[in-house]
């Protein structure tokens, strides 16, 4: 389709949820029959190399819009430089006539906008309020986009993920298998995990903590060693594909007790393979968790609450069994590409006109 009108997406090309959310739209077919390109206004690196690839993503993106070669802009916006990054995308959209779709992913999006001076919060209003879209991931997030920019055409699109067509537990073991995947710090609580997990271990020995993903692992393997749990955690660095099928096959309960979130793709992950999730109200998390009936929650920082969840789903296989059926069952009848998918579909109709 060389001669058609684009979509051009724009995001960064950084691990993370929002470019596995990108490539599950490509994986699932939302692009098999318009033409897209993706453009990466962001890479992980130095200053230098990230300066380099956004100019390079912004020439790219003024040569096809000078062309007439865009039919619309979707721009995945997270917080920070993020949004001053892909708001100069949205204006030059704007320049053009282009029809521009603003998608908010980023969990901290409320600190970010809370600590502007005044006249760069109303420069936030205004591009939320201009844009021809602003889709959010869940409803607390919308009439948060609505609090700031009353005249925002705010749109609600959750996240999803592939679901297993059958989920085949493995094996039962002596060892409980505990999984967290996301960024390593502070912000997706993994230093609380590793303090939950330290007193946990002493009531229930056979329980075994695997963490996938970057960031501050050095710091996490240091708290680690001082707490003494060389012999039960494991630091896998970022994992993806099959890697992460297995450890999701393999896992028996699932930790994401984070200080802010959107909709964390690795929470719907673990949910869509009958894992049991202990994660935290933050977000648009509950509006997906229902504490005690598909998942549990807990308040951020909440250690006692963790260890003592760990403890009890550790001594409880079939309530674990029974949670991880119930999560499962919430993916498949609200989260699923089936359900998902044609939401974006018909938002880019509405621009696009087919």
């Amino acid at each position: 389709m060389p001669n058609e009108n684009k979509i051009l997406i724009v995001s960064t090309s950084a691990h993370g949820g929002m470019l596995s959310v990108i490539e599950g739209y490509q994986r699932d077919g939302l692009y098999d029959e318009r033409c897209m390109e993706f453009v990466s206004s962001h890479v992980a690196g130095s200053p230098s190399k990230r300066i380099i690839e956004f100019a390079q993503a912004f020439l790219r993106a003024f040569m096809l819009a000078a062309k007439g070669r865009i039919a619309l802009m979707h721009c995945h916006v997270s917080m920070d430089l993020s949004f001053w990054r892909k708001s100069t995308f949205a204006i030059l959209g704007r320049c053009f006539g282009i029809p521009v779709i603003l998608h908010l992913h980023g969990s901290e999006t409320k600190r970010f906008y809370r600590s502007l001076p005044s006249f760069a919060q109303r420069v936030v209003s205004r591009q939320l309020n201009v844009a021809d879209a602003v889709v959010v991931l869940s409803e607390s997030w919308r009439l948060f986009v609505l609090e700031v920019a009353p005249k925002a055409q705010v749109v609600v699109i959750p996240n999803y993920v592939a679901i297993p067509e059958t989920i085949v537990r493995h094996e039962a073991s002596s060892t409980i298998n505990v999984l967290f995947l996301g960024l390593i710090g502070k912000r997706k609580g993994v230093y609380d995990l590793l303090q939950a997990f330290a007193a946990a271990v002493k009531n229930v020995p056979q329980l075994f903590l695997r963490i996938g993903g970057d960031g501050e692992i050095e710091k996490a393997e240091a708290m680690m060693h001082d707490l003494g749990l060389q012999n039960h955690v494991e630091f896998l660095g970022w994992v993806s594909g099959d890697a992460k099928d297995e450890l999701l096959y393999n896992a028996d309960i699932f930790v994401l007790p984070s200080y802010n979130e959107g909709l964390p793709i690795s929470v719907l992950e673990a949910m869509a393979w009958g894992i049991p999730v202990i994660t935290t109200t933050v977000g648009g998390i509950p509006e997906l968790v229902e504490d005690q009936v598909n998942g549990f929650l807990m308040e951020p920082g909440d250690i006692p609450k963790l260890q003592g969840l760990l403890e009890k789903l550790s001594h409880d296989p079939a309530l674990r069994h029974v949670i991880g059926l119930a999560g499962r069952d919430t993916m498949q009848k609200k989260h699923s590409k089936e359900v998902i998918l044609p939401l974006l579909s018909s938002l880019y109709a509405k621009f696009m006109g087919k």
